[in-house]
């Protein structure tokens, strides 16, 4: 199939899978395959919402790849291991009870390894409860003008409910484990996370429109304004609270900017293959899903999807992602609470076309 008729079948099947729910308000779709010369750029919303291809987008918890690979760049200079307890890097206040399980505590036998893939046991403060009255939902719309530090938010995780299990014992998905990461990375860097993820990525890989929400500055200022974030019918992207996603879900940036971040990343330009391997340590999330460090592993299914995919997805329906075989690169989100597995479809589609055209695979 020829790259016109794939980008009218994909813009086809974007719109529709848009304005058919009603829940979504604004949607964006970057896909990019260098080695089959093919880029195609995407947005949609209702009547009246600003939308572009090149708007700066929430990426939420897509967001976790980049302070996974923080960490995999500081392993490789030496300055931690992954089997560093993580009480090596946390002052008392944040230990002191953090993981304590049938009267036991746990917290010191917490390593790195276990909150980059998800296997401390630690309770999520973004996910617990349901619906509306999820902890991370309450923390946004409560109270929209309060700025977060992290400790409060690991404070508050450690009331809400007790651990899952003792560490290494299993897999329970958790930002609590990743706003801990935040305050790792910035006691081995002397740095605060949003300076450090700048002068690692963002200015490195030209990443001119991205930076962290609520605390800091785009190298350059976008022409367009930033994508909304719906939890139901709200828009909370101007929120101060979503500081609260610091280093679990908090970066800000345009679908290219994403894209040279991805393509760095799959290229072997960020790592090297050895730590790459390493990221690859994989515990079972879902029936074809596992997580690595801050890696999420979309397996191949038979009929359905007969390639694999890599990167992370967020809960508010954005992704970044790569099929390795190809080479290709998604990047985009629906934007709304609650969707992402609408966005991943959204990928997968994408991708099942994109693989029909002619041209080099690896």
């Amino acid at each position: 199939m020829d790259s016109e008729r794939v980008a009218a079948k994909i813009e086809d099947q974007f719109h529709k899978m848009v304005r058919k729910d009603r829940d979504i308000h604004i949607a964006h779709y970057t896909v990019w395959s260098p080695s089959k010369d093919f880029k195609l750029k995407l947005s949609d919303a209702e009547e009246g919402i600003y939308h572009h291809p090149d708007q700066p987008q929430f990426t939420a918890s897509v967001s976790k790849m980049l302070t996974s690979t923080l960490l995999a760049v500081l392993e490789e200079e030496g300055k931690v291991s992954y089997d560093d307890p993580i009480s090596m890097y946390l002052d008392d206040d944040v230990l002191k009870g953090l993981h304590v399980l049938d009267g036991v505590d746990h917290s010191e036998g917490i390593l790195v390894r276990h909150l980059l893939n998800h296997t401390s046991g630690l309770h999520d403060y973004f996910e617990e409860g349901s619906s509306i009255k999820k902890m991370e939902l309450k923390v946004v719309m409560d109270d929209p003008d309060r700025f977060w530090d992290p400790r409060e938010l690991i404070e508050i995780s450690k009331q809400i409910s007790p651990p899952r299990f003792k560490p290494g014992g299993g897999f329970y998905y958790s930002s609590t484990g990743y706003q801990i990461l935040g305050l790792i990375i910035e006691e081995i860097t002397s740095m605060p996370y949003h300076e450090v993820i700048s002068s690692r990525f963002f200015r490195p890989l030209d990443m001119r429109s991205a930076y962290l929400i609520q605390r800091s500055t785009p190298i350059e200022a976008s022409p367009h304004p930033v994508a909304g974030v719906y939890l139901g019918d709200e828009n909370v992207v101007g929120y101060r609270s979503l500081s609260e996603e610091y280093a679990a879900g908090g970066m800000v940036c345009s679908a290219e900017d994403a894209c040279r971040f991805i393509r760095a990343f799959a290229a072997g330009e960020i790592i090297s293959p050895d730590a790459y391997t390493k990221m690859q340590d994989w515990a079972k999330f879902g029936l074809n899903l596992d997580y690595g460090y801050g890696l999420m592993r979309f397996k191949s299914l038979p009929l359905l999807m007969p390639f694999e995919m890599l990167g992370h997805a967020g809960a508010t329906g954005t992704f970044m992602l790569w099929e390795p075989r190809t080479m290709t690169f998604h990047v985009g989100g629906v934007h709304q609470h609650a969707k992402h597995s609408k966005a991943i479809r959204m990928a997968m589609m994408g991708q099942s076309l994109v693989g029909k055209i002619p041209g080099v695979s690896r």
